[in-house]
């Protein structure tokens, strides 16, 4: 048997979670090096592999001058180690500095060392040697892949995805009788107020609501909707009760649909292992919860997607890319890939500008109408997931 070693990064698990993965077998006792402060963060992480508290050693280093100064990490590390091992060691995670410390001390118990290339989804396992002109690096594609409660867990995220269902309630065909409305600009004026007004009166209900009472004016003193059977027939929209829409079929007529018209296409063009709608996140403890409108994982990397049926100024604009920045650095990550899907017109490319700038992706009514922009969309993250089926 082995010991598999990390440099614990409690910002960025991933690569040290998937080393595991990759090369863990019964057994073998896992070692985690790194600061003393970092150790809450460890043990839930550890805790997703359900290997028993006393196979997993601890190397601690205090938020003092032994995590920094070169020696004090080697002379603190070689005392814990034993030439009766043998050790797997991971290079990523931690400072720079500390691997090269790591490093050096493992080569003098015959490690073998490896370094998680998260980005490219592949493990580069190295020696050490003189000689840098005999190719002898191999590298192996990591063939694990992780579940979207895999990953907002080992972030340390609360979630809902065991809760309940995150599938869309209609059909791909209905989502894209309601986009094509969109597309060719063919609603009525009445019909499309009509969906400011559901939106400002009806969305957030918690019952459902008599069809009659919500276009003629409702005893609870809701302004009237005269364009909501107008809505409903050019949107093709056939309630479960013909008398009445639920809270359900509120959201779905004042924008879920557009959320699910984004979650049928990229399931047929990325084919994702798992995708879902509308999942809530939280940190644990957390009575706030953030809602991610699509999200999707593809050979272990992360797609959020936020959707906007319509943007009615660039501050909205901004005050969306910024929730999207804020989501990725504080929840889920930095290697979290980010887009914003939305029906607004991009003419001149300002809105794009901004996004970019903010790491974030954005797809306008332009990209979604075009069969060949989307499916150059869809290329870019199935080659950014580095996995093309």
């Amino acid at each position: 048997m082995k010991t598999l070693v990390n440099i614990f990064d409690a910002q960025e698990p991933l690569a040290a979670y998937l080393f595991l993965k990759q090369y863990y077998e019964e057994g073998d006792r896992l070692l985690f090096i790194s600061t003393r402060e970092d150790k809450n963060a460890v043990a839930p992480y550890a805790a997703l592999f359900h290997i028993p508290d006393g196979m997993i050693d601890y190397v601690w280093f205090k938020r003092s001058q032994d995590s920094y100064i070169y020696e004090r990490i080697c002379r603190r590390l070689r005392s814990w180690l034993s030439t009766e091992v043998t050790y797997w060691v991971n290079l990523a995670g931690g400072t720079r500095y500390s691997a090269l410390a790591v490093q050096h001390v493992f080569a003098g118990f015959g490690a073998k060392f490896f370094y998680v290339q998260t980005r490219e989804n592949v493990i580069v396992s190295s020696f050490f040697d003189d000689n840098i002109d005999d190719n002898d690096d191999v590298v192996e594609p990591i063939r694990y892949r992780m579940s979207l409660a895999e990953y907002f867990e080992l972030n340390g995220l609360r979630h809902d995805l065991r809760e309940r269902s995150h599938k869309p309630m209609r059909s791909a065909e209905d989502a894209q009788r309601i986009f094509d409305c969109f597309k060719r600009r063919r609603m009525s004026h009445r019909a499309f107020s009509a969906i400011d007004q559901l939106r400002t009166q009806y969305r957030g209900m918690r019952r459902a609501m008599n069809i009659h009472d919500m276009m003629f004016g409702s005893p609870h003193r809701h302004d009237a909707i005269p364009g909501l059977r107008e809505l409903m027939n050019e949107f093709g929209f056939v309630p479960a009760n013909p008398e009445e829409l639920t809270p359900k079929e509120v959201d779905y007529l004042t924008g879920g649909w557009f959320e699910e018209y984004v979650y049928y296409i990229l399931l047929a063009l990325v084919r994702p292992q798992q995708i879902a709608l509308s999942v809530r996140i939280a940190r644990p403890g957390s009575l706030h919860n953030n809602e991610l409108d699509v999200v999707f994982i593809k050979a272990n990397t992360l797609f959020v997607v936020e959707c906007k049926t319509g943007v009615a100024t660039d501050h909205m604009f901004n005050e969306i890319v910024y929730k999207v920045c804020a989501l990725k650095e504080a929840f889920l990550g930095m290697a979290c890939k980010s887009y914003i899907f939305t029906l607004k017109n991009d003419y001149d490319h300002r809105l794009s500008h901004v996004s970019e700038m903010m790491g974030v992706r954005l797809c306008a009514k332009g990209t979604l109408v075009s069969e060949a922009k989307m499916e150059e969309v869809a290329a870019e993250m199935r080659r950014i997931s580095h996995e093309e089926g």
